[in-house]
């Protein structure tokens, strides 16, 4: 038996902080873990460290980096904040490295999305791409040569700085992980431009990739960097959303990301019990919605939002009473996918507490 630690802060009533594991219901199982924003440390830090324990007693399961893989130092740190991402300087491959040493003698497989910082936040394409392909590349390379992962050849999706939707299909086909990258998306109205065709194609595809996946009775989880439900600054509105455009496409009500979230939600609605997960805001929340879908937002592998008192009023409860929101601390997310059943666990305060989300 197992038996996880009692919290000391009780954030959600319907949270169970402490239950004991059955070891013969893991065999059974397959789980998916959930990281995002996790290249802010040159090395791993006390989130990451607890995820590896975790990577190393299972076997059966993949684990998913969801974007902002590396950010990169502006005057050694001592600005906390800034738009680029990986550039193959030693401050930026160790922050990568974090995450690779993760997965020495881990049997699962392992997968990275971009993030908007892995395109340096660009404001063109032309300009992003070749950011994202630096990071894409020295990630799969140092990947190809681990000789545990179950699949080293496959581990950057969407590749080449497409939109997805890419898939792969886990425990017997049982499984469907489906990926987009939502920078790439909300990359095409950053300069008011419309909304190309290839776009517009890429909204049908994601819907029939889901559409086939639940006609097979597949369990279906959708990964991406941006969350398109939420709550948190990220949401609040914009006034001349154009002006300083690098930094407020970041936000949910930008144009182009609305748009974005607006037409993945009308997809996701037609599928009830799907899940969809993301990081981007550095917070811990899980939404279950009256149409039956799961929002993960994880997006606190290194850094923690830090909110002041107006805002831990404001955004301290989501509008169900059984969503869960944590500020300020890091963590990440676990849903476990057994033959009868599927789990939601949420790992916080650095991963040293794990709790079970009971709908």
């Amino acid at each position: 038996m197992k038996f996880l630690k009692r919290a000391s802060l009780i954030f959600n009533l319907s949270c169970l902080l402490f239950f004991t594991f059955n070891d013969s219901f893991g065999q059974n199982s397959f789980k998916i873990f959930l990281v995002g924003d996790a290249g802010d440390h040159e090395e791993s830090g006390e989130t990451l460290r607890n995820l590896q324990k975790e990577l190393a007693t299972s076997p059966h399961s993949a684990v998913v980096f969801m974007g902002d893989n590396s950010y990169k130092d502006i005057l050694w740190g001592l600005i906390p904040f800034g738009y680029k991402g990986f550039d193959s300087t030693k401050n930026t491959m160790d922050k990568i490295r974090s995450q690779l040493s993760l997965l020495d003698n881990y049997r699962g497989s392992a997968f990275f999305v971009p993030g908007n910082h892995d395109w340096w936040n660009r404001i063109t394409y032309a300009r992003g791409k070749p950011k994202l392909a630096m990071e894409e590349s020295f990630i799969s390379e140092n990947l190809r040569l681990n000789k545990t992962i179950a699949n080293p050849e496959n581990v950057f999706l969407p590749k080449n700085g497409t939109y997805g939707p890419d898939y792969v299909e886990l425990q017997n086909k049982t499984i469907r992980l489906i990926f987009i990258d939502t920078y790439r998306i909300i990359l095409t109205g950053i300069k008011k431009d419309k909304i190309p065709p290839e776009e517009n194609l890429f909204y049908a595809q994601l819907d029939s990739v889901i559409r086939a996946g639940y006609m097979l009775k597949q369990k279906i989880i959708v990964v991406a960097h941006h969350p398109v439900y939420t709550i948190g600054p990220i949401s609040k509105k914009l006034s001349s959303p154009y002006l300083f455009r690098r930094i407020k496409a970041s936000f949910l009500n930008f144009p182009s990301y609305q748009v974005m979230a607006d037409k993945i939600n009308a997809i996701l609605r037609h599928y009830p019990g799907i899940y969809y997960a993301s990081g981007h805001l550095h917070a811990l929340q899980y939404f279950y919605t009256k149409d039956s879908i799961h929002y993960i937002v994880s997006g606190a592998g290194s850094k923690e939002k830090m909110l002041s008192v107006k805002e831990m009023t404001e955004y301290a409860r989501g509008p169900s009473p059984d969503d869960y929101i944590k500020w300020d601390t890091g963590g990440f997310f676990e849903i476990e996918i057994d033959p009868e059943s599927t789990q939601t666990f949420l790992y916080f305060d650095n991963a040293g507490l794990k709790c079970s989300l009971e709908n």
